[in-house]
């Protein structure tokens, strides 16, 4: 597993922000993304004709990526793909697990005996990109990540929590096929677009230490 640090400088004022995280990434070798690829585009229609993801007020939401509500990211409250039965999603939950361990002792946090997974996916066509977003910033907050199932010359990019705006610090990761990727869920990120016209696929997930909604426990 690899992992790039955001660290602050040291602090001279005491108003002075700080922060340090880690994006931790790993090749999955166990997991065949032809086959996950041509089995998720097979589900596509069907999660399509799920409900929309809402916000608290009521209104629709894609998790502020801007691929719209018709797109397999606008229902991810209405599935959870780590429940779906098939090889390469049960190999995908095992990597997943020992990721976090291994994540955990990077950052000296201990890692609970069971946490909670709620897992979607992202598909985009040419052109396509996901905006900057982040996909939890309350005090439960955890884990989030993603995996790379099929992937062309794109970049994920993570964005310094405190100077986010005015010329922001980014950690820009190229895209690798059987990757997956782990970051704390308050960071924001975002992708570059997409110029290929294979579809981009990607699995998303948010791991938490409360069971809410869809979420599906993890034994660690």
């Amino acid at each position: 597993m690899k992992f790039k640090r955001f660290v602050s400088r040291p602090p001279v004022s005491p108003y002075a922000p700080q922060w340090d995280f880690r994006v931790g990434t790993s090749i999955c070798e166990d997991i065949d993304t032809n086959s996950l690829s041509k089995f998720l585009l097979l589900k596509e229609k069907e999660v399509k004709k799920l409900p929309t993801s809402v916000r608290v007020d009521g209104t629709e939401s894609d998790g502020y990526t801007g691929l719209g509500s018709n797109s397999t990211t606008a229902k991810f409250q209405s599935y959870n793909i780590l429940t779906w039965n098939h090889p390469e999603i049960k190999k995908l939950r095992s990597n997943i697990a020992r990721m976090i361990i291994k994540y955990n002792n990077e950052c000296d946090n201990k890692t609970p005996n069971e946490l909670w997974i709620h897992s979607w996916y992202n598909v985009l066509r040419f052109g396509q990109k996901i905006k900057p977003h982040h996909h939890s910033a309350n005090p439960e907050c955890y884990l989030s990540g993603h995996f790379n199932v099929q992937v062309n010359n794109t970049s994920t990019a993570y964005i310094s929590p405190v100077n986010q705006i005015n010329d922001p610090e980014v950690i820009d990761i190229k895209n690798v096929p059987g990757e997956l990727t782990l970051f704390p869920s308050y960071i924001f990120h975002y992708t570059t677009p997409h110029y290929s016209f294979k579809p981009r696929i990607t699995i998303a997930f948010d791991v938490s230490l409360q069971r809410y909604g869809n979420k599906n426990k993890i034994q660690l």
